[in-house]
């Protein structure tokens, strides 16, 4: 499996990006207090993937990198995309149907005029895989089997690309809140750090 050093700085890297934005001061509105927190959840699921990782409970691991996904989209259409109406919904508690995750990201893509459609291609790439490993489908399933035994049957290279995931999108959510507090020169540091980590 992955190495204890990869272990250790993948630990490393929660850390920092912990650090980078604690107690910084955001704005008290609806906005902030609808998308901080999906930001943070996604925060949340990228450290618990990489304890589970560490503790080899892999299954569970695999599980959250859906729900990483989907809180890091849910907080970004709340601070791009929702009208003050939904936001307000949202973050009172009242019934407010979220749109499926297709819709949310084609109003995020709609907002960014120069971008690739990165997260669609993600999706489209991505997004059954990510659903069996959430909902015990076959291919999780699979991982389970050997020719003698039902045991974890894991790839390091399917582990490292859990870990490679979750901790885009634990830096990408990190960046979010340092967005929505004005925060630019945080959001700088952890841009030039996932640059520096996908050169290595």
């Amino acid at each position: 499996m992955v190495t204890p050093e990869r272990i250790r700085e993948a630990g490393e890297f929660v850390e920092w990006l912990r650090q980078s934005i604690h107690e910084q001061q955001l704005p008290s509105n609806n906005r902030v207090r609808a998308a901080a927190p999906c930001y943070a959840i996604a925060q949340d699921h990228h450290h618990s993937i990489v304890l589970l990782i560490e503790n080899r409970l892999y299954a569970s691991s695999f599980a959250l990198i859906r729900l990483e996904f989907e809180a890091y989209i849910r907080g970004l259409w709340l601070s791009q995309c929702a009208t003050d109406v939904r936001v307000d919904r949202f973050i009172s508690g009242k019934k407010c149907k979220f749109l499926e995750t297709n819709s949310l990201i084609s109003d995020i893509e709609k907002n960014y005029k120069e971008n690739e459609k990165t997260l669609s291609k993600i999706k489209k790439q991505g997004w059954d895989s990510m659903c069996a490993y959430t909902h015990t489908g076959g291919i999780h399933v699979q991982r389970w089997n050997t020719s003698e035994a039902i045991e974890p049957n894991y790839s390091k290279e399917e582990v490292e690309e859990v870990l490679n995931f979750s901790e885009m999108f634990g830096a990408l959510a990190t960046i979010g809140i340092a967005e929505l507090g004005g925060l630019e020169n945080i959001a700088r540091k952890v841009f030039e750090k996932i640059e520096s980590m996908s050169v290595n």
